[in-house]
């Protein structure tokens, strides 16, 4: 059956988790509890057609077939496994979520239950109440659709309503300007550049464009978003 979304499947839903109790001033944030994830890092994040499953080791194969619609692990921006990287890639991000500092998920159409690529919560910080939304890719057939659009919408809520987490970050690398267009689109804050960021696997520094949706800004970004899944409107891939 084809899922037909409603703006009430994004403006509510249950979830399996109490939301954050908010936290509003200064002397609320010096004395709130740390921000924590690790009860979350075997729970899904349910849309009405995205399921964020959390990553396992038997997604190997299906992660080489979802990059290899239009070889992604060629694409010179990010980081995408191949048949001969997968296990590593795979071992990389469990090992983050062992630590605490990341929460890997496979992106799955839920009317099929195929994996279409991947996304992750990563440089958590627990004190200061922030992360950043990275790692995404999807295969070449489920880009600028609805996938990335409701994947980001269901991270975000997550984020600010769950772990109440005061700021989520962005990078995506200068040289992409489609990846830097979306993030604008999506609602996100340009910050600056951050110089030799990171190398990347051939070698090549990269300079990495930094943006922001801090939790004052969410509950307008969230309406923008829910409104455009419901009206099935342009995605901000």
């Amino acid at each position: 059956m084809k899922l037909t979304p409603r703006l009430a499947d994004f403006l509510w839903s249950p979830a399996p988790f109490e939301e954050a109790t908010p936290v509003s001033s200064a002397a609320d944030r010096a004395g709130a509890a740390e921000m924590s994830a690790a009860p979350y890092a075997h729970q899904p994040l349910l849309g009405p057609r995205v399921e964020l499953r959390p990553l396992a080791r038997s997604d190997a194969e299906a992660l080489v077939a979802a990059a290899s619609d239009g070889a992604l692990w060629n694409l010179p921006f990010t980081e995408v496994p191949s048949a001969g990287t997968v296990a590593r890639y795979i071992r990389d991000a469990l090992d983050g979520r062992a630590a605490g500092t990341a929460l890997p998920y496979a992106t799955v159409i839920r009317e099929s239950g195929q994996v279409v690529g991947t996304t992750r919560f990563c440089r958590i910080s627990a004190r200061h109440r922030k992360l950043e939304i990275g790692g995404t890719w999807l295969a070449t057939a489920w880009q600028r659709s609805f996938v990335n659009t409701e994947a980001k919408f269901l991270m975000l809520r997550f984020a600010f309503e769950r772990l109440g987490c005061v700021r989520v970050q962005f990078q995506a690398d200068a040289g992409n300007r489609a990846s830097r267009a979306a993030l604008l689109r999506l609602g996100a804050v340009e910050e600056g550049i951050a110089r030799s960021e990171r190398i990347m696997p051939d070698g090549r520094l990269r300079d990495s464009v930094q943006f922001s949706i801090v939790e004052r800004e969410w509950p307008a970004v969230r309406e923008r978003l829910a409104r455009r899944l419901a009206q099935g409107g342009p995605a901000p891939d």
